[in-house]
């Protein structure tokens, strides 16, 4: 599910937060080394969601911010921001040559990460879970 976070708003931080659990704290933060990862290349993602993403001729970046119930996806498009929230649950993690997250029949793929540290730390949060 995408949210446009253009804009503080009270009831789409109140679904973020009731699907992803609320953000960590400053100290569990610093226990975990950092909870998001360094901005990263967009290679594919699902057709329904590309209208959110730049155009063809710009470089579309995406970075992931975890949560305890699930992860944020944060990217631009223009003037617009925008958070796609992937539950745990639901979320299929595959990393070869590149990440791909795919949460409810959708997906987004990232070029070559070099997030290698955040990405082991996102796998075992959702093995925890």
């Amino acid at each position: 599910m995408i949210f446009d976070t253009s804009y503080s708003d009270k009831e789409t931080t109140r679904q973020i937060n009731l699907a992803v659990g609320l953000p960590f704290s400053w100290k569990q933060r610093w226990k975990m080394g950092g909870i998001g990862s360094r901005r990263m290349t967009v290679s594919a993602i699902s057709e329904e969601y590309q209208s959110y993403m730049n155009a063809e001729h710009y470089i579309s970046t995406a970075s992931i911010e975890l949560r305890p119930k699930g992860i944020v996806i944060h990217f631009r498009h223009k003037l617009q921001a925008y958070s796609w929230i992937m539950p745990y649950d639901s979320l299929k993690i595959t990393y070869e040559h590149s990440l791909k997250l795919e949460s409810d029949g959708k997906f987004i793929e990232f070029e070559e990460p070099n997030n290698h540290r955040f990405i082991q730390k996102m796998m075992e949060l959702k093995k925890e879970y």
